[in-house]
């Protein structure tokens, strides 16, 4: 379904999958489980699905965790673990998945980090050599907790490149191997290495954030479509209630999994409904601007029955594109 939405001519207005955007959602949790957690934005006991979503506004990853979690660790699963073809070389999160040691994971797998971080002013930058005159930055990074400790990065760069390249061969998954890294703390020697890269990292993002605009349109325009299929999701997820009731982790992840499917192919629809409606137009139609088919969302629901029975009669449907025929069949 992300590869069919991919290959849609129309989707090349938004994006070409080469960057990605991950959030999570809650959901009302009623059943006693042991790792049920309360929400105090929900008022009750919820989980939490983190979904990631491509710039062509395909759904490509979720992964059900618990809503007290902090987000960061799970941000490389979906990124390394998906099945489509995508392969997004820029990632873009909010505070919850932001952590110094992303900054060091995301280059090591040819990929930018690019979180939206809360009160960046307050936001530390660190200097490489504490002799060097940086210019106007200089009474920022002048301090001596402000230098970077290239002495720890060195001594532990073999390490480091074997405990990044375990995530992609399979021996461990990149929000295991993070949260236990996380757990360790300054005291652990590797942990203050893989910071200190990730400081690195972090010092050139900022500046770039902070002198890029169209670096902070892009981040922000990745978020809100986030934010457009949690809408959409609110809105399908089990009649509008909003509950989730798998007890184990695998039901956990079949209902994820189905949602973000539903999710997949209602984007699907909208966005051939849209390409009709471009092969079918008159371009010097009045009231038509060809500029503002960039801004048009496939994230909709309007048009779309939600719930009830579906009964699909094959002669009322319109046939696709050569080159989508195929895939279309293999999908219903």
């Amino acid at each position: 379904m992300v590869n069919a939405i991919a290959a849609l001519e129309t989707t090349q207005l938004w994006g070409d999958g080469s960057a990605s955007s991950s959030d999570g959602q809650r959901f009302l949790f009623p059943r006693r489980v042991l790792q049920r957690t309360y929400s105090h934005q929900l008022g009750d006991f919820a989980l939490e699905f983190y979904t990631f979503i491509a710039n062509n506004y395909a759904p490509f990853y979720t992964v059900p965790i618990e809503c007290t979690e902090r987000d960061a660790p799970y941000v490389l699963d979906g990124l390394l673990y998906h099945e489509s073809d995508l392969d997004p070389e820029e990632h873009y999160t909010d505070t919850h998945g932001y952590v110094e040691l992303n900054f060091a994971a995301f280059p090591m797998f040819g990929k930018r980090f690019c979180p939206r971080i809360r009160g960046l002013h307050r936001q530390w930058i660190y200097r490489i050599d504490p002799h060097k005159d940086y210019g106007p930055l200089t009474a920022i990074v002048s301090r001596k907790k402000r230098t970077i400790h290239l002495d720890w990065i060195t001594a532990y760069w073999d390490q480091m490149g074997q405990f990044f390249a375990s995530f992609a061969a399979g021996h461990t998954t990149a929000s295991v191997a993070l949260k236990r890294l996380l757990a360790c703390g300054p005291r652990n020697h590797f942990y203050r290495a893989v910071r200190e890269l990730g400081r690195v990292y972090k010092t050139l993002f900022i500046l770039d954030y902070l002198r890029d605009p169209h670096l902070r349109r892009r981040v922000r325009r990745g978020l809100l479509k986030g934010e457009q299929l949690h809408a959409l999701a609110r809105h399908v997820h089990y009649g509008k209630q909003g509950q989730a009731d798998a007890r184990d982790l695998r039901q956990q992840m079949s209902t994820a999994s189905c949602l973000v499917l539903i999710l997949a192919a209602i984007v699907y629809w909208q966005i051939t409904e849209i390409d009709r409606v471009l092969r079918t137009w008159d371009p010097h139609e009045e009231g038509l601007d060809p500029a503002l088919l960039a801004h048009i969302s496939p994230i909709g629901w309007d048009n779309v029955l939600l719930y009830g029975e579906y009964r699909l009669d094959r002669t009322h449907v319109r046939p696709p594109r050569s080159g989508v025929q195929d895939h279309t069949q293999e999908t219903w």
